[in-house]
């Protein structure tokens, strides 16, 4: 039924929308203009601290510059309390002490229609809640108390019975008027019978369905029979009942959440769940024996920002707990997320508060995964992940999914957070940091002092020192890949190198993990090792690299024996037996001086630069750890500070590569991408 333009109008005109949210919403006074009809409050329908919420009175809307709600009284009427559009605005006129207008004969019949179904639920309510303290209802209360739901518990959610009878609501009702077709409407009863109908409800714990308005319009049973088939049985869709688009105890659950100001619903799975939260003084909600649906969630997050949804851990949950991500995905925003609660295998809420007590219930909730971590773990579960093919199949399932949200940045954060934790899944297990003092490769404290110091920079080196810090690091995440010989010396200090780009730290891992197998690395073998842990992108990364090129002093050449973008068998990696030190030189003979001399200036110019971005820092932190001592009276502690010094002094000296390098752009190829 509708109401007629002018009236809808009038309706408008009488109503303020600043007085009918001054009721529900508390204004900011030091941000609200009342003289100019401006006033803001912190918003109604997601969880703030500063007050987003606008009313512009004398135009008569709203909107929030928070979640983007908007519109006019009757929207904000609407929202608040659940209502239709025909229900805002007879209760806004009727605020505003109008009359509807007179309705049409076929709307008045369908209203009195209504009107009478709503008379009759509520009647039936009333006698079920009666039956529960008769004779009949001996087992009911007998079955409640084993689960603690005492009288206080039947008042406070209106606890039922229907006697196991097979018309037992079908006579009691007839003596008040009610006839048999009404009770089909609303689903009391169901054709069937020798007398033409039967009850739905036998033998079951009831539970009340209500409106947005308190009024019972369908009810839930619980089954008191062992051997009954359907544990919970729920009205069918009526005229007065719309299943999909309504939550169990949603009135309930806002004015709960109003007084304890918390940042959403739990949305649990059945009515015995929704007791124990609420009973736990957390608000709850549930759909009515189906699966979530859209409204449903609209409606939870009308109520708060971030709902936790929250499941059983058998089979049944998860399945219920997938369904429920996937279909909050495409609407995940700024204002509107979910959380995932899943309980332990063989547990419901209602398990958890008998026999823990309330403070166990709410603690599970705090352990909710927010909607990318389960969305992860559900992907990451589905498969096995011991090939290339699956890992590759987990990132393709998570970046689908990601895409589903229509959010843009919402979507470009959710594909960043699941890159990265898939990163982390497929990462090689860290290394142990190095740190001052550690015993290490050259042993004792400072061991990193004891090897010959860096040689003098070449202009090669010079060259690298004047790159960007992701440009020197790339070269020096190369370099051992074409010449592992430097491993032999520099390996420690490699693998403590800051790296930022997480395909280069996943070559560097892949390179260790082979020079600590077997000594050697070839580009081959590399492809292979980060293709099977997973990491595509950086093989692909290292194909790219053009082949190697051996300088002699002062000059560059090609490789000995190698064509440029090609392998052979004399190709960088492929060590002369019984010489694993000139692996990544090309050679298949005993090396000449000349190029004994380019392999030690090699070596010598990648330790310089580690020397500078690993060494360097290690040496300050040490010192200044000393400065710390009482030089003066101790004079072992000023020794070694002075051998620190002594012995740090070339790494100093690498200053020069910052202050004195030749200006070089990161456009150019690195020194060993030059051709001859």
């Amino acid at each position: 039924m509708r109401r007629p333009d002018w009236y809808v109008k009038q309706v408008r005109e009488r109503t303020s929308i600043a007085d009918y949210a001054s009721k529900r919403l508390t204004f900011d006074r030091r941000k609200s203009k009342p003289q100019a009809g401006d006033y803001w409050a912190p918003c109604p329908f997601h969880t703030e601290k500063s007050a987003s919420f606008h009313i512009r009175d004398r135009q008569g809307v709203f909107k929030c510059f928070g979640c983007g709600e908007s519109g006019d009284v009757f929207t904000l009427c609407q929202k608040l309390e659940g209502l239709s559009f025909v229900e805002a605005i007879d209760k806004l006129g009727s605020e505003a002490g109008l009359q509807p207008p007179e309705s049409t004969p076929g709307e008045r019949v369908a209203m009195d229609r209504r009107g009478r179904l709503l008379k009759l639920m509520a009647r039936a309510d009333e006698l079920y809640r009666k039956a529960l303290h008769g004779p009949e209802g001996r087992a009911a209360r007998e079955y409640l108390q084993k689960r603690d739901l005492g009288p206080d518990v039947w008042a406070q959610f209106g606890i039922g019975l229907a006697p196991d009878n097979w018309t037992w609501a079908l006579d009691a009702l007839a003596k008040d008027g009610f006839t048999r077709d009404e009770l089909i409407a609303v689903g009391l009863a169901k054709e069937g019978g020798r007398n033409g109908a039967i009850d739905v409800f036998r033998n079951r714990v009831l539970f009340p369905i209500t409106d947005s308005q308190g009024r019972t319009v369908a009810f839930g049973g619980r089954a008191l029979a062992k051997d009954e088939p359907a544990k919970y049985l729920n009205s069918p869709e009526t005229e007065i009942f719309h299943k999909g688009a309504m939550l169990y105890r949603l009135r309930e659950a806002r004015e709960l959440l109003a007084r304890t100001k918390g940042a959403g619903f739990v949305v649990a799975e059945g009515y015995l769940d929704v007791a124990a939260f609420e009973r736990a003084g957390v608000p709850a909600v549930a759909p009515m024996g189906t699966a979530l649906t859209e409204d449903q969630l609209t409606l939870a997050w009308r109520s708060g920002a971030e709902p936790i949804l929250c499941f059983d851990g058998d089979a049944a949950g998860l399945r219920a707990a997938d369904r429920a991500l996937e279909l909050a995905l495409p609407h995940l925003g700024p204002e509107r997320t979910v959380r995932i609660a899943v309980l332990p295998p063989g547990l419901d809420p209602d398990d958890v508060f008998r026999k823990s007590g309330p403070e166990a219930l709410v603690a599970l909730l705090a352990h909710a995964r927010p909607a990318v971590e389960a969305l992860f773990e559900r992907e990451r579960a589905r498969r096995g992940l011991d090939t290339p093919e699956a890992r590759a199949d987990l990132k393709k399932r998570l970046m689908e999914a990601a895409g589903r949200i229509a959010h843009e940045e919402t979507k470009k954060q959710y594909l960043r957070a699941l890159t990265d934790s898939a990163w982390r899944l497929f990462a090689p297990a860290p290394r142990a940091p190095w740190t001052p003092g550690q015993k290490g490769a050259k042993g004792g404290k400072g061991g990193w002092q004891k090897g010959p110091p860096p040689a003098r920079p070449t202009d090669a080196l010079k060259r690298i020192a004047g790159l960007s810090q992701d440009r020197r690091v790339e070269h020096m995440v190369r370099q051992p890949v074409d010449y592992p010989h430097v491993l032999a010396r520099g390996g420690d200090l490699f693998a403590q190198l800051p790296i930022e780009d997480r395909e280069l730290d996943a070559i560097r891992h892949a390179i260790l993990d082979l020079w600590a197998e077997s000594k050697t690395v070839d580009r081959e073998a590399l492809s292979h090792h980060l293709l099977a842990a997973g990491w595509e992108t950086a093989q692909a990364r290292i194909s790219q690299w053009p082949p190697p090129m051996v300088r002699k002093t002062g000059e560059s050449r090609p490789v000995p024996g190698s064509v440029p973008g090609s392998a052979s068998e004399n190709s960088p990696g492929a060590p002369p037996a019984g010489d694993p030190g000139t692996a990544g030189l090309g050679v298949d003979e005993t090396l000449s001086a000349a190029e004994l001399a380019v392999r030690d200036e090699i070596e010598a110019d990648w330790m310089a630069l580690l020397a500078f971005d690993v060494t360097a820092p290690l040496v300050a932190e040490e010192y200044n750890e000393m400065r710390g001592s009482n030089f003066d009276s101790d004079d072992a502690a000023f020794k070694a500070a002075l051998d620190l010094l002594t012995s740090g002094r070339s790494v100093r000296e690498t200053a020069i590569l910052r202050g004195k390098a030749e200006k070089s752009h990161d456009d150019e190829p690195l020194p060993d991408d030059r051709a001859a």
